[in-house]
């Protein structure tokens, strides 16, 4: 593991949103916070078949997506690996928060999604996520 100026280690993210610009935005981001997606998905089922590798250490997806949407992806994921999601959402509704709260959920963003907003969310869904399912980190 490499670590950025932060404190924090690089961590593989896969990301996933039907809208490219947001896509690019998190590529960009995310390299510039010194972490490398290994996916940028614009569906669910594009993100299930790319997470399926034990070396993504996080999810960022969209909520609401066409097809297959973020919550029904990272139910299909984490019946095969254990990794943390940030779900982000255009929408503040009851049922998509709800969704949201599942037990591999470890943070809700709401957009516009500002590079901060990622920066200080990351590590505390990573480090939850370790103290939750790990006694010692086994993560990339």
């Amino acid at each position: 593991m490499v670590a950025v100026e932060s404190g924090n280690p690089r961590l593989k993210i896969a990301v996933a949103d039907d809208d490219a610009r947001m896509r690019q935005f998190y590529v960009e981001v995310l390299n510039r916070l010194g972490h490398q997606v290994v996916t940028a998905a614009e569906n669910g089922h594009q993100l299930v078949e790319s997470c399926l590798a034990p070396e993504v250490a996080l999810v960022v997806t969209d909520i609401r997506m066409p097809d297959m949407d973020g919550s029904q992806a990272a139910h299909i994921i984490t019946e095969r690996v254990a990794v943390p999601f940030l779900f982000v959402s255009a929408y503040y509704e009851d049922e998509e928060i709800q969704g949201a709260t599942m037990s591999y959920s470890y943070g809700y963003l709401l957009k516009p999604v500002k590079q901060e907003d990622l920066a200080t969310s990351i590590p505390i869904a990573v480090q939850r996520f370790r103290d939750r399912h790990y006694t010692t980190s086994t993560l990339p």
